[in-house]
């Protein structure tokens, strides 16, 4: 279930999740791969699973204006079109499809968090009402339960405890299209030291506390006083947060904010960024860190339980709301990645430790599990 994937197959962590699985997959022998999309995406997202035979569209009225009807339809009215046809159905986001006679594919839903249980305000009204209760109906219904992480898995048991036997972790992965490009560099960035946040503005990705610890430590170190903070990711989805500090530092050209960033100037945001910041308040996984560490930026987090599992001693942590504590962490950094201090170059060919290919065997091993 892709309908959440467009035509051009980038976006947030949800839709790399996605295509990413789908590839792994279609990397298989014993996996036939087939994808629900929406009618814009169905053919250039045919390339993922081998051709347009293997991808189903929902109907066209559910496109644009429309979309607030497409979770209802998910849930509600597809187990009657896909009745007979396939072994699993596949939720990748929020919902897998309600049962309907003769519907017999065993259900699999990935859960990437919690936080519309956990935080609701976070969401606009709509989407509370369209996907809160159909999300928890999803996940007592599905036959296997994927968490992208332990952290996750942990808050979904707070939830529904009766679905444990029925859960598993697979951690997720870079995607290869990052490790492959090739660096470009960023214009407005070239020449000069950065510090980088990689997420959307919404208020649990805490890009407030980055951007004051950012003030701070130029306000305590004029040394470091061209240092840049940019903060790169998709357009914003809810209310925006970006805390009392990021008026002026845009105004001095301080915090610079990017969109539409291709992999290719993501990659070499990474490698040369004297330190990636992580300051969410909950993550479900923390696709950024992982980023970050396998492609060898220097990293700091929050004491996030997800980003804490995916990042471990290969970061340093830093309590969410303590901006002294991140002020004290960038000085610390832009220090390290002075001029004449001789900072390493990154890895030319990174090797991650772990491959979406790793992530399709074990959620093929997931899904044959019977909890």
């Amino acid at each position: 279930m892709a309908t959440h994937v467009p035509a051009s197959g980038r976006l947030g962590g949800i839709v790399r999740y996605t295509v990413e699985v789908a590839r792994a997959l279609q990397r298989r022998d014993d996996v036939e791969v087939h994808l629900l999309t929406s009618a814009a995406a169905a053919g250039p997202l045919a390339e993922l699973v081998g051709g347009p035979a293997r991808v189903h569209a929902v109907p066209a009225v559910l496109d644009g204006r429309a979309g607030p009807l497409l979770p209802p339809y998910e849930r509600f009215v597809l187990g009657w079109r896909l009745r007979g046809g396939f072994d699993v159905v596949h939720g990748s986001k929020h919902l897998v499809p309600q049962r309907a006679p003769g519907f017999t594919a065993r259900t699999v839903l990935t859960v990437h968090d919690m936080i519309l249980a956990d935080r609701p305000a976070d969401f606009p009204a709509a989407k509370r009402v369209l996907l809160q209760r159909p999300y928890a109906a999803s996940i007592r219904q599905a036959d296997s339960v994927i968490c992208v992480s332990a952290a996750t898995r942990d808050r979904l048991l707070a939830h529904h405890p009766q679905v444990a036997g029925r859960t598993s972790v697979v951690l997720s992965a870079t995607s290869p299209a990052l490790l492959q490009a090739h660096p470009t560099p960023v214009e407005v960035l070239a020449g000069r030291r950065f510090g980088l946040v990689v997420g959307d503005t919404t208020q649990r990705k805490n890009v407030a506390t980055a951007v004051s610890a950012w003030a701070r430590a130029l306000r305590a170190h004029p040394e470091h006083a061209d240092a840049v903070l940019a903060l790169v990711g998709p357009p914003a989805w809810g209310t925006e947060a970006y805390g009392p500090d990021h008026a002026a530092l845009a105004a001095s050209g301080h915090v610079v904010q990017l969109q539409g960033v291709d992999d290719a100037s993501l990659r070499w945001c990474y490698e040369n960024a004297a330190v990636v910041l992580a300051p969410s308040l909950v993550e479900g996984f923390g696709l950024p860190a992982v980023e970050a560490l396998d492609l060898g930026a220097p990293l700091v987090t929050s004491t996030d339980a997800a980003l804490v599992e995916v990042s471990g001693d290969r970061a340093q942590h830093v309590p969410a709301l303590d901006v002294d504590g991140w002020a004290r962490a960038v000085a610390d950094h832009l220090h390290l990645d002075a001029p004449g201090r001789g900072r390493s170059a990154p890895a030319s060919s990174p090797q991650p430790a772990r491959t979406w290919d790793d992530v399709a065997e074990d959620t093929v091993r997931a899904v044959l599990r019977r909890g």
